[in-house]
């Protein structure tokens, strides 16, 4: 079974640092190639970042498609254009955040996310409102790390564990999500340092997408169709063609 991870930035130096870890998550007889975007932002934490890789992102999908990929994994927290990749391919597309919240359901009442900087708890928060999860949401913190700043794991891991602490002892989470896939290498001494489950987004968007793959499932082209054929203006040029 061959996955295509998808990292939704421009960044090849934060591309290294999350191959092994990538791997590392992959089940057995599953294949991962981890790819980041030719173009765009060197990381995704704000709106901005969020229109500007659009584009690109679903260049590479079709791409992982076309390299016979079984499934794509879209390695981001802020599940970055996921209706549109979705309508764009055929394959399975998960998403690191809401694959986290799905598992997150299954193992505790309420859950609070961790992420890097408030820009991104914002977005973090639109989309637990639009799954309409915000029930089930216990708060979202974030330690003020910027994603780059992730490299730093001894700095970043002392942040992170504060805000769970807190989100455990103040705001009653049951569960602990991570909200960004950069954060997977301090998931299991976080683990370690907490009386509740930690679920890492990049190890449970490519543990979905197997299970799918396994199950011989992909989305429904009544809630994701074919966007209709259209001339697109200008560059970069997307094509339509199916």
């Amino acid at each position: 079974m061959k996955i295509r991870v998808i990292i939704p930035n421009a960044s090849v130096a934060f591309l290294r640092t999350q191959i092994e870890e990538r791997r590392w998550a992959a089940g057995h007889g599953v294949e991962v190639s981890t790819v980041c975007l030719p173009s765009g932002p060197v990381s995704l934490e704000s709106g901005v970042d969020d229109a500007l890789v659009a584009v690109p992102l679903l260049q590479e999908a079709r791409k992982a498609e076309r390299d016979g990929c079984a499934a794509i994994v879209i390695d981001c927290a802020a599940d970055p254009s996921v209706r549109a990749v979705r309508e764009y391919v055929s394959i399975p597309v998960v998403s690191a955040g809401e694959a986290a919240f799905q598992y997150a359901l299954g193992l505790g009442d309420r859950f609070s996310v961790v992420t890097v900087l408030p820009n991104t708890a914002r977005l973090i928060e639109e989309r637990l409102r639009m799954y309409g999860l915000l029930l089930r949401v216990a708060s979202v913190r974030y330690a003020d790390v910027p994603v780059l700043g992730l490299e730093d794991m001894a700095l970043a891991g002392e942040r992170i564990l504060e805000q769970a602490r807190r989100a455990i002892d103040t705001d009653g989470a049951d569960v602990i999500v991570l909200g960004c896939t950069g954060m997977s290498p301090v998931a299991r001494r976080l683990q370690e340092n907490l009386e509740v489950p930690v679920v890492d987004p990049a190890m449970a968007a490519l543990t979905l997408a197997e299970s799918l793959v396994r199950m011989g499932l992909t989305h429904s082209r009544r809630c994701y169709p074919v966007p209709p054929a259209k001339e697109v203006v200008g560059e970069p040029q997307l094509k339509w063609e199916y």
